[in-house]
């Protein structure tokens, strides 16, 4: 399926751009308002990306469980679309979502330090490259 409207494209371009700037709760704003119309089965792609958002807000919130429970259903949603959907690379943010999850899960919450978190940037493969 693809997203085919003007106004589609421009959202998920701008909720991207926001979770790439680690804007979290603004990317979960627009591609909610993006998902809320979409038609098409892909709109759970949409989905976990949503929620994959939501986790790293929590996680900057000390919301560790709360972080943990929505990266597992955003990251299971976006695996079924991974490697790329709509010509975005799904893998980093996939592979960094496990690391995270296994960073929580492995650390007293007291003493985890978000600096040794790595947030991923979503790529847009159709995006020129300058060298």
């Amino acid at each position: 399926m693809a997203i085919n409207t003007e106004h589609e494209k421009e959202l998920l371009a701008k909720g991207i751009a926001e979770f790439n700037a680690q804007e979290y709760f603004d990317c979960h704003e627009t591609l909610e308002e993006l998902w809320k119309d979409y038609t098409e089965p892909d709109r759970e792609a949409i989905q976990g990306i949503i929620q994959i958002a939501v986790g790293y807000y929590h996680l900057r919130r000390g919301n560790y469980k709360g972080a943990t429970k929505l990266f597992a259903k955003g990251g299971a949603r976006v695996e079924r679309f991974a490697p790329l959907w709509q010509g975005l690379d799904l893998c980093e943010v996939l592979q960094e979502v496990n690391e995270v999850k296994q960073i929580i899960s492995s650390t007293d919450a007291s003493n985890l330090v978000l600096d040794n978190i790595r947030f991923p940037v979503i790529r847009d493969t159709r995006a020129s490259k300058d060298c």
